[in-house]
């Protein structure tokens, strides 16, 4: 009898470990083939959205959403000194090297300081770690004057991520008025249900920093 419910015990081990490495194992190839698709879907998508920059005159490549704070799509080599002019003194680029445009060695040669945070297209939010260090890139650009321009592709999920969790922080918004500001300014903004969460996660964390 107790052979036969360590045995029963043991095979109900094995199962729940098979289906966890299962699960891992599909989100895995849930991640591939979403990054396999965003490396096709890029460059298609990034002259769509051109088009309809040239075509369109409230299609706007960025946005100006607070006094220090700039919020848009990927920026182009011509772009840099243009942003330099718009008193850009930090950039954050929340792309994948296969959609970065601007290397950091050119914002340098602008006196631009570059954070890069690396982050997978359509379904994916940067880590609650990796948005704490872009919101304190940002202040700090902020006490210093100068503007901090976030990008992500098309400036309108993973960009959005982060500049809400930054007004939640230091502009006592709320999560529902923050991304409200944002779409009045960027009616384009779209949050995937994965950055929602994060945003309200990293909004939680302020509410309860000691838990």
């Amino acid at each position: 009898m107790k052979r036969r419910k360590m045995t029963t015990r043991r095979i109900g081990d094995l199962l729940v470990s098979r289906k966890k490495n299962m699960g891992s194992k599909g989100d895995k190839t849930k991640r591939a083939l979403i990054g396999a698709g965003g490396r096709i879907l890029f460059y298609p998508t990034l002259v769509y959205n051109l088009v309809r920059f040239k075509l369109q005159s409230q299609f706007r490549w960025w946005d100006q959403i607070d006094e220090y704070l700039l919020m848009g799509a990927v920026p182009f080599r011509k772009d840099v000194p243009r942003l330099k002019h718009l008193g850009i003194g930090g950039v954050i680029t929340l792309n994948e090297p296969f959609e970065t445009l601007v290397p950091s060695s050119l914002y340098n040669a602008y006196e631009m300081e570059h954070l890069v945070i690396p982050t997978r297209d359509y379904l994916f939010a940067p880590l609650i770690a990796d948005i704490t260090q872009a919101v304190n890139f940002i202040h700090k650009n902020a006490l210093l004057g100068k503007t901090t321009y976030v990008h992500c592709k098309a400036g309108r999920g993973r960009s959005t991520t982060v500049v809400l969790c930054y007004l939640i922080e230091h502009k006592g918004m709320t999560v529902a008025a923050a991304f409200e500001h944002v779409r009045a300014i960027r009616p384009r903004v779209l949050l995937h249900p994965s950055q929602r969460k994060v945003v309200e996660e990293y909004n939680n964390r302020l509410q309860s920093p000691f838990e």
